[in-house]
């Protein structure tokens, strides 16, 4: 944007050419009030996120929950994104959520999970 050739103006012009031309990481950093705000919006979404795939899965069922997870560990071990030792911590972060029934199924996938 350009303020015609008025003199007084060049260095609104070359600060505007400047910020036009600059790459996302050399913006201005954002205010903490900004990055509060963006931390709590990243938050609400995986909550909402998390909402939406419950509601999925009691619809779909276990069975079909446990093929996207068995689908998904393959895709990323494929891509090497995924190791076991990062399947093991997830399974004891989760293990001391469930019941007994539900801990046997989990150390079967686990079981299941390794051998991928």
């Amino acid at each position: 944007m350009s303020y015609d050739n008025d003199p007084r103006n060049i260095f609104v012009n070359q600060r505007n050419e400047y910020n036009e031309r600059q790459s996302p990481r050399e913006q201005p950093k954002k205010s903490s009030s900004q990055q509060t705000r963006s931390a709590d919006d990243d938050y609400k979404s995986k909550v909402e996120e998390m909402k939406r795939l419950a509601a999925k899965y009691e619809r779909e069922g276990e069975g079909q929950l446990v093929k996207d997870i068995v689908n998904n560990v393959i895709e990323q071990k494929a891509r090497g994104q995924l190791s076991n030792e990062q399947l093991i911590a997830f399974a004891n972060r989760v293990r001391p959520l469930l019941n007994n029934e539900q801990r046997v199924r989990l150390d079967g996938l686990l079981e299941q999970l390794l051998k991928i």
